[in-house]
């Protein structure tokens, strides 16, 4: 299967990017044990109140720039879904939905923040 490079946006603005950084790497953190509930729920909320502003640019951006680009409708659309979605029934589908809330977030930053995602690799 082909696979297509689109050109990444323009940099971000106003979103702390060392928080951010900060925030995916908590999420993402590997652990022998799952963490606190509360604490699932309060980066839950931090990581959509940072995908939130980033989904919103690359909206504006696709709409005014790039009508034909498919590739970014749908990882706005896949953005769009996290920022809705709940944390689940339970420890572990919120621990999930926390994960894949970071992947999303990371994704979006380094497509966004390509000069500062250099240094992630």
């Amino acid at each position: 299967m082909a696979t297509t490079r689109t050109a990444p946006l323009p940099p971000t603005t106003g979103i702390g990017s060392d928080q951010c950084q900060a925030d995916i790497a908590a999420a993402l953190r590997s652990r022998t044990t799952l963490p606190p509930y509360d604490e699932v729920l309060r980066l839950i909320d931090t990581l959509k109140g940072h995908l939130a502003p980033l989904v919103d640019q690359a909206k504006g951006h696709v709409n005014e720039h790039r009508p034909q680009d498919g590739a970014w409708r749908q990882a706005i659309a896949g953005a769009e879904f996290q920022l809705r979605a709940g944390p689940g029934n339970g420890l572990v589908s919120a621990t999930h939905r926390l994960q894949a809330l970071a992947r999303c977030l990371l994704s979006f930053h380094r497509h966004l923040n390509p000069d500062m995602a250099a240094g992630d690799r």
